[in-house]
């Protein structure tokens, strides 16, 4: 786990340290690809500003598994944990701490709604003791534009992270209404998380194998040291994939000790299925689940972290199993939330699936082969 966060200064590249030391007198927004650092950078920013006196910070996350894990790497800088929060509760709390009632909707999307609605009423009078220093902002491409626009008036400097390719939230345009409130765009554009196979399988999803553009171009992880892997499991009902990944992932917490592996579901249905089998198996023990209603923060004790694959959002793990993965193809934002979930991955991808995967996951899939299927005889065309 504690491999995810940098703990030194050679942990950082030229570009990285650069975004760390921006202004303080201006807005900025860090765009960059998955393994870019944008998270880690996130918080040095948080520490850079508070061991300057920039005291009245919050750092928000979208979902609350994010929230658990940012805590995590919270520990090692200045600040307590409790400045890290998710946008709902955060903004509840401003709410509740101006004396508005404000209570939670099981759905979640009908809490956002009511949520902006409140808060700009709240903004609309103004208070200056409503204002942070800097609001500093996870995963902002899943924000709309007008509730970044809202977060903003919370502040007197923001400062975001984000990546439009990993939008999974079906609200749209906060990364451009940054820009157009003046922000000032950084670009990262080297990354360091994921080996060769994974970013071809994400370079496929994308449509941008062997580009300039994709991320195995701009890779620099060691695959000399973790060599990665894909493997596909195709045609098999829901228990069986659980059958098939027990033993890989106790093979896996032995061969990488301290770090976690990630287990996704589409669905929570799913989800509540794959936990039952896993609790009663060897890896009971090792099971951290994170699920609606059932957050609690990350332990170097359990860290076999079962959550749904939006609950993955802006996590990394050294292996990553994915399970029900031809279920991805009934989201809205399919194709950036497949993207989103195989670039969890640092080393080895497996993916489980019963029904057909869609067409851009499987072209992924393909070109991450070491060589190029040849072209089939006509014979094989038939079943």
């Amino acid at each position: 786990m504690e491999a995810s966060w940098w703990t030194d200064p050679s942990d950082l590249d030229p570009d990285q340290r650069k975004v760390v030391t921006l202004s303080k007198t201006e807005d900025h927004l860090v765009i960059g690809p998955p393994g870019c650092g944008k998270t880690n950078l996130l918080l040095l920013r948080a520490a850079y500003l508070h061991r300057q006196g920039v005291t009245n910070i919050v750092v928000l996350s979208f979902g609350r598994v994010l929230r658990e894990f940012l805590a995590t790497g919270s520990q090692h800088y200045p600040f307590a944990s409790d400045k890290v929060q998710t946008y709902v509760r955060w903004g509840a709390d401003m709410l509740r701490s101006n004396g508005i009632a404000f209570d939670e909707s099981d759905d979640f999307e009908t809490t956002r709604a009511r949520l902006y609605d409140a808060l700009v009423t709240l903004a609309k009078q103004g208070y200056r003791e409503n204002v942070h220093d800097v609001i500093l902002v996870d995963e902002v491409q899943d924000y709309s534009a007008d509730e970044i626009a809202l977060i903003r008036l919370f502040a007197d400097r923001i400062f975001a992270v984000g990546d439009k390719d990993q939008r999974i939230s079906d609200k749209t345009g906060a990364l451009d209404r940054l820009e157009s409130l003046g922000t000032k765009r950084a670009v990262l554009t080297s990354h360091y998380r994921n080996g060769l196979k994974i970013c071809r399988v994400a370079d496929g999803i994308k449509n941008l194998i062997d580009s300039p553009s994709g991320l195995e171009a701009t890779s620099n992880y060691d695959e000399s040291t973790y060599p990665s892997t894909v493997d596909i499991f195709a045609g098999i009902p829901l228990g069986d994939q659980v059958v098939q990944a027990i033993p890989r992932i106790q093979t896996q917490l032995l061969a990488y000790p301290g770090e976690m592996i990630g287990v996704f579901c589409p669905r929570v249905g799913d989800l509540d299925e794959v936990r039952a089998l896993l609790d009663a198996s060897s890896l009971g023990a090792e099971l951290h689940v994170q699920r609606a209603g059932a957050y609690s923060a990350f332990s170097p004790d359990r860290l076999v972290v079962l959550t749904t694959t939006m609950g993955a959002k802006g996590l990394e793990f050294r292996a990553v199993h994915i399970l029900a993965a031809d279920k991805l193809k009934r989201f809205p934002t399919q194709k950036n939330l497949t993207y989103t979930a195989v670039t969890r991955t640092k080393t080895s991808l497996s993916i489980y699936h019963q029904d057909s995967l869609s067409g851009y996951f499987e072209k992924g899939l393909v070109a991450c082969q070491s060589t190029k299927p040849p072209p089939p005889p006509i014979e094989e065309l038939f079943l």
